[in-house]
């Protein structure tokens, strides 16, 4: 019986991009497209979300949170939140027993003080900044978990796995070889993203806006680069998924913004 019970994911708000202006080529000017908080059950260490949306905290800091709304054509409310969605679905927060974290963005690290006890885990990389408050310019501040918060670096993976011949760092969340993680740094100072083994499911972050830059091999413009961390990453990473879903087209690629998430 597989370890990993249920997958789903919650709409926490939505964003706005034109990809005519970010693929070479691409004739898709206006494409709405959700913010994704993943939503996963795990037999042994119970639920756990993979990021958590953003949230009203963000609001503190009004002037930084309105330059984010309209640099990324945030569409963002108060009932967005991963908090309300999770009551909606009848569950409470305290349920929540885990959150990996891809990266440190106001849509994957904002909502984290809504939850009020969990272990968070994550590569190192992405938890040394998140620590540092190295975050959008202080945005993130008022967001951060408190001192006491467990916090976990996944070790290194032991165990034999085809995502090796992809990625050179690969790291065993729980030991297991149930969720194992992999760096996809380049869109982000440090980025994670999450396989999970029993359910095909490679969870991808912000390494390409949504499926459609694999599935019809678009190109990114000067401009989507310049709006990476590491513009040459960011291509490399993007070209190992492409490699990747066309060898293994069984596993599902989903990123921050996909459109349509399967239901496990």
């Amino acid at each position: 019986m597989d370890k990993i019970i249920s997958f789903r994911r919650y709409i926490c708000g939505y964003e706005d991009f034109d990809f005519s202006e970010l693929y070479r080529g691409c004739t898709i000017k206006n494409k709405k497209l959700p913010v994704n908080v993943f939503v996963t059950e795990h037999k042994k260490h119970g639920l756990m979300l993979i990021n958590t949306g953003c949230s009203k905290l963000l609001k503190i800091n009004a002037t930084a949170f309105s330059r984010l709304l309209t640099k990324h054509r945030l569409r963002f409310r108060d009932e967005d939140s991963v908090k309300n969605r999770l009551e909606e679905d009848g569950l409470d927060p305290i349920a929540v027993k885990k959150v990996l974290l891809t990266h440190c963005s106001p849509e994957c690290c904002g909502g984290l003080n809504l939850l009020p006890k969990y272990e968070l885990i994550s590569i190192a990389k992405v938890l040394t900044i998140l620590w540092l408050a190295d975050t959008s310019d202080g945005l993130m501040k008022s967001t951060l978990p408190t001192e006491d918060t467990p916090t976990r670096a996944a070790g290194i993976f032991k165990g034999k796995s085809f995502i090796s011949d992809y990625f050179r760092w690969v790291f065993d969340i729980f030991g297991d070889g149930t969720i194992l993680a992999v760096d996809i740094t380049g869109h982000d100072k440090a980025m994670a993203g999450f396989f999970l083994t029993e359910k095909n499911i490679f969870i991808a972050a912000d390494a390409s806006i949504d499926e459609t830059a694999l599935t019809e091999g678009l190109i990114p413009t000067d401009k989507l680069l310049k709006q990476q961390a590491y513009p040459d990453d960011y291509l490399s990473v993007l070209a190992t998924l492409r490699r990747l879903k066309k060898e293994h087209p069984e596993i599902r690629i989903l990123f921050s913004h996909s459109e349509n998430v399967p239901t496990i």
